[in-house]
């Protein structure tokens, strides 16, 4: 849960808190939003505000251009033209990864509301006074908000809607258990993994780039299998350049620090072997596992870090239950 500061409320992540849904609504022309919304529907036709085509619909809400672009003016103000600077071949998966974070964004809401959630307006005073206090007082921060063209309104709809997702998972949280069964099983399972890999990206990529790239990883795959040096092939085609320099090379790395699909593979390939093709939201990835380590500490020296561990990693998949349950249970539908 990110923090309520005014850093955060400035930034494009704000839009995901937004409760956009109102049905139909669309863009006025002539508007610098429904500029900035023809702009950007030159790289992403979905999000064409004259077509205004639904993006995200269920039983509670609908989101479509118009209602997007509305919450997004509202989160950003002024600096709403900044989203014209981004890279056009990254452009839609930006859209679309943050159209898809408003929707369950709102499904977790609504969820809350059905749950009885409440926040009560001493609590958001309260929250309030802190947030200015950390901005040079209150003067200083509706200053602030003025010149970026956001309202307070806005700040304070925000800070209710942080408090009442909080409250939420603080309830479902209180239902995850971690019991000696559990420590002592992760304490025997290996604890760090070394790999190499070699990623094709497929952000901003259309249908025919993203074929293009799984035949092209493919082709790799079976050169390493056919004995080819991994560390050479990644040096010459990965497009991570986080590893490329030194062939790909992540080493020793705990559970929790990758992305899942790529987390799953280095933690159960055979030290030696090479994974099959992964699929993460970067693109696709092919795995040589290097080593993996166990701990070496005492179990009870570990016993509180191990505990630390498996509530995060037991709450990160009760927010996924959670989301798909929501979800089916709304007939929740996403179009792009």
């Amino acid at each position: 849960m990110r923090q309520v500061f005014i850093s955060s409320l400035l930034a494009v992540a704000l839009l995901i808190s937004s409760c956009g849904g109102q049905k139909g609504m669309k863009l006025e022309k002539g508007t610098p939003i429904y500029d900035v919304a023809k702009e950007l529907a030159k790289s992403y036709p979905a999000v064409d505000p004259d077509a205004n085509k639904t993006l995200v619909k269920c039983k509670y809400f609908t989101i479509t251009p118009g209602s997007f672009f509305t919450e997004m003016q509202m989160a950003m103000g002024k600096n709403i033209d900044q989203i014209k600077t981004l890279d056009p071949k990254r452009l839609p998966d930006f859209l679309k990864v943050n159209i898809e974070r408003m929707g369950e964004r709102n499904l977790l809401l609504e969820g809350a509301k059905r749950a009885g959630i409440l926040v009560a307006p001493t609590e958001i005073d309260s929250t309030l006074k802190f947030i200015y206090a950390q901005n040079g007082g209150e003067e200083a921060f509706l200053k602030r908000l003025g010149g970026e063209g956001i309202s307070i309104e806005t700040v304070k709809k925000d800070v209710e809607r942080e408090m009442v997702m909080r409250k939420y998972f603080d309830k479902l949280y209180a239902e995850v258990k971690v019991t000696d069964a559990d420590l002592k099983e992760a304490y025997g399972q290996d604890k760090t993994a070394s790999v190499r890999h070699i990623l094709l990206m497929t952000q901003g990529k259309d249908e025919a780039g993203k074929a293009e790239a799984r035949k092209k990883i493919e082709g790799l795959l079976n050169r390493a299998k056919a004995g080819e040096d991994f560390a050479t092939l990644a040096k010459e085609n990965t497009e991570d350049p986080g590893s490329k320099a030194n062939g790909g090379l992540y080493e020793n790395f705990p559970h929790g620090h990758m992305v899942k699909p790529f987390e799953d593979a280095a933690f159960s390939v055979p030290v030696g072997g090479l994974s099959d093709v992964i699929e993460t939201q970067y693109g696709y990835h092919i795995l040589q596992v290097i080593d993996r380590k166990k701990e070496t500490r005492p179990f009870e020296e570990v016993k509180g870090e191990l505990e630390q561990q498996l509530q995060r990693s037991k709450r990160r998949e009760l927010n996924s239950s959670i989301v798909e349950k929501l979800k089916k249970e709304s007939d929740y539908e996403i179009f792009v």
